[in-house]
């Protein structure tokens, strides 16, 4: 194992102030399949966990009367995420294995899992058609900032690019409900 490996298995495994919201807390929190890629592709991780606030931060605020689970809020923020996820880490492939690790949950409802799956797509999809081809030898991608991408998610919401658990009689059941597109609230 590489020094640089090593390290950050430290940094991620050992537990600072546990029960504080610290690294080894963020850990136990993910799914068998996030804490594979946090070990393979370490480097990604600080990438993955700011697209991961800035969805949630900014779902939260564009929707704070929903409860956020298979709702237009968390289909925003799995879209955002996603795009986020692009953006940072200048690749659809990778943003993809953490969308669907992050789906790896035992018990998922089928139709929540292939909403989030959906929506994860839609999110990488919007960032990459941000994108702006570097040239040159060190020149890198490009792609819209997070109000960018906030203002495509948005947009994707409110023409129904994206999709919910249908509520019927005002309840939302991952089990029994289906897709529908979204609606702004």
């Amino acid at each position: 194992m590489t020094r640089v490996a090593l390290l950050a298995l430290v940094l991620v495994l050992l537990p600072v102030r546990t029960g504080e919201g610290g690294p080894y807390d963020d850990y136990q929190k993910l799914t068998a399949a996030e804490k594979r890629l946090v070990l393979r592709y370490f480097w990604q991780v600080n990438d993955v966990r700011r697209a991961t606030e800035v969805a949630r931060a900014r779902s939260e605020r564009a929707f704070p009367q929903l409860a956020g689970q298979d709702d237009p809020r968390d289909a925003m923020r799995h879209a955002l995420w996603n795009a986020a996820m692009t953006a940072r880490l200048r690749s659809k492939e990778a943003a993809k294995r953490w969308g669907d690790a992050h789906e790896e949950v035992p018990g998922n409802p089928a139709a929540r899992k292939a909403m989030d799956l959906q929506n994860n797509e839609a999110g990488r999809g919007l960032a990459w058609s941000t994108r702006v081809a570097g040239r040159g030898l060190f020149a890198r991608d490009r792609f819209a900032g997070d109000d960018g991408l906030e203002a495509l998610v948005r947009q994707a919401l409110a023409q129904g690019g994206l999709v919910e658990i249908e509520a019927v009689g005002g309840v939302r059941d991952p089990q029994a409900g289906r897709l529908v597109p979204t609606r702004q609230p």
